[in-house]
């Protein structure tokens, strides 16, 4: 029964685990004192992802009502949303990356 909806919600909780398994990784490297920022970086621009994903498709579950104040959906929503601003945009959390692995890349003696 309804397994169209079964699927999406499958899906967005496999990517919400996705999500925190990777920021788990992260605060690991953390604590053992290894190099983290790149990991960081990226659990932090794809939870921003995964979580406006998941408060969008919780409004469109939700038909219009969704778009209401009586849920907390449409909160959630703009939650996810400013917070994909707020603490360091995802362009930023690019470039982080991108910076990173441009430079283990030619640390580590490859060529182009």
């Amino acid at each position: 029964q309804f397994q169209g909806m079964q699927h999406q919600y499958a899906q967005i909780a496999t990517e919400l685990h996705g999500a925190e398994l990777m920021v788990y990784n992260a605060a690991r490297m953390k604590e053992q004192g290894l190099p983290f920022v790149k990991e960081a970086s990226m659990a932090k621009l794809y939870a921003s992802q995964v979580a406006e994903k998941a408060a969008s498709k919780s409004i469109e579950w939700l038909g219009g009502i969704g778009f209401t104040r009586d849920l907390l959906a449409e909160k959630f929503f703009r939650d996810c949303k400013v917070g994909s601003i707020y603490e360091g945009t995802s362009n930023m959390q690019l470039s982080t990356i991108a910076k990173i692995m441009q430079s283990e890349t030619s640390s580590s003696g490859y060529k182009k």
